[in-house]
């Protein structure tokens, strides 16, 4: 799985996708992205034809990252919600 981000400066840190990437090592030809800025963003997913690559794009709410100690656990939620996994479920 390859996880990667599109966010404002100011809470790139907060944007883990090491640790997404780490939570789902069992996944492959899946890309997740990760979209936090003040200007928004639309989600959206689709299979690459030549590749067979799953992308989805994942639209974190701005106003509540910034305000987040840490985002982590709402994006494995929404991660997981996207793979259509229950929010209890492990991977590992």
């Amino acid at each position: 799985m390859k996880v990667i981000k599109v966010v404002d400066q100011d809470i790139a840190d907060k944007i883990d996708t090491r640790y997404i990437a780490e939570q789902f090592t069992k996944l492959h030809m899946i890309c997740i992205a990760y979209i936090c800025t003040s200007d928004g963003g639309e989600e959206d997913e689709w299979i690459d034809d030549d590749s067979g690559v799953r992308y989805i794009v994942i639209h974190l709410p701005y106003k509540v990252v910034k305000h987040l100690p840490d985002a982590r656990p709402l994006m494995l939620q929404l991660a997981k919600e996207r793979l259509g996994m229950a929010a209890g479920s492990s991977m590992n």
